[in-house]
């Protein structure tokens, strides 16, 4: 893995580069998910930058999980093979040193080009840093360009927000289906880069169609709100919880079997004296065993969450299930 040192070792990599014309032109950006340069808002802002700027090279370094470090969420000029493996910790380097310190920059590299540099703030805090370097046609870059990166990386912090907002469940305050997803993308990418194991949890409750008949949606939702707030207590600060869907929530665990069981008991202890009767259904699948994809994963916590439901019938986590048994 190529932990880089900042903007300066980036952009002074000559044989790594991709010059404007072969990659179709500066407005050509690389990103993870190729297909989506148009319809990703954040994707978009980049590409403007990069249009503005009349930008050879530019990146847009977030931070992916609470972990000080920039990855690369898209990038124009640098090969995607390169661009894959860079990780920035905060304080490294130009681009750690502008994340750490929130500080715009007008730059000159190690290879004689001027460069601007501008942070991404968001009500999180500091969040990414929006590179630019390698002006087409030979021109430096000045404090007006300074300004226009600063700006720009004033919209995408924006977007970030509004994204954030959007992936929030109201009734359980969890993150929602599309964050989840998100976040076992990610997993799985690092997971595989590292050679490292995770776990996922699909969990059901049971009985909140009869709360919901019982004592209505207003119960039904205070239901969900105990369970989302056990959820939150039951992981670790490194863990990944959502609700998923209507009675359905989703853990992502970084390891495996002892994570799993020490989860599902914490779980227990925290769920047991809840005053509205309900348990719950657990099913486990776990990287890199049960499947490398999350459509893979995901049918496997399913059918184990389904088989857990038929084995045990209702008497679920809470209500005195093992629920080990989910894996």
């Amino acid at each position: 893995m190529n932990r880089g040192t900042g903007l300066e070792e980036t952009v002074s990599l000559d044989e790594e580069r991709v010059p404007a014309t072969e990659a179709g032109g500066h407005m050509a950006a690389w990103e993870r998910n190729p297909g989506r340069v148009t319809q990703d808002p954040v994707q978009s802002a980049f590409v403007m930058a990069v249009q503005l700027l009349e930008a050879g090279r530019a990146s847009l370094l977030l931070r992916q999980d609470a972990d000080p470090v920039l990855t690369m969420a898209a990038a124009v000029g640098i090969k995607p093979s390169l661009v894959e493996t860079i990780q920035i910790p905060y304080g490294a380097g130009v681009a750690g040193l502008v994340a750490e310190k929130g500080l715009s920059l007008l730059g000159r590299s190690l290879s004689n080009e001027t460069f601007v540099c501008a942070p991404i703030v968001t009500q999180s805090g500091i969040e990414g840093v929006l590179n630019v370097t390698d002006r087409i046609g030979g021109r430096q870059f000045s404090g007006a360009d300074l300004a226009s990166t600063s700006f720009v990386a004033a919209h995408i912090a924006n977007l970030l927000e509004f994204r954030r907002q959007s992936m929030v469940d109201f009734v359980s305050g969890l993150p929602n289906r599309t964050a989840f997803e998100e976040a076992l993308e990610r997993e799985l990418a690092r997971s595989a880069r590292t050679n490292r194991q995770f776990s996922m949890v699909y969990i059901d409750v049971d009985r909140l169609k009869e709360v919901n008949d019982r004592a209505g949606h207003a119960a039904g939702d205070e239901l969900l709100r105990n369970v989302a707030t056990a959820l939150k207590r039951a992981i670790r600060q490194y863990d990944f919880v959502a609700r998923i869907g209507g009675d359905e929530f989703g853990v992502l665990l970084a390891d495996s079997h002892e994570g799993e069981v020490s989860f599902a008991r914490r779980l227990s202890a925290r769920t047991a004296n809840m005053d509205e009767p309900f348990s719950l259904s657990l099913g486990v699948a776990r990287f890199p065993e049960d499947g490398r994809t999350a459509p893979d994963l995901m049918r496997v916590a399913d059918g184990r969450m389904y088989e857990y439901k038929r084995t045990y019938g209702l008497r679920g986590v809470g209500s005195g299930r093992p629920a080990e048994a989910a894996r």
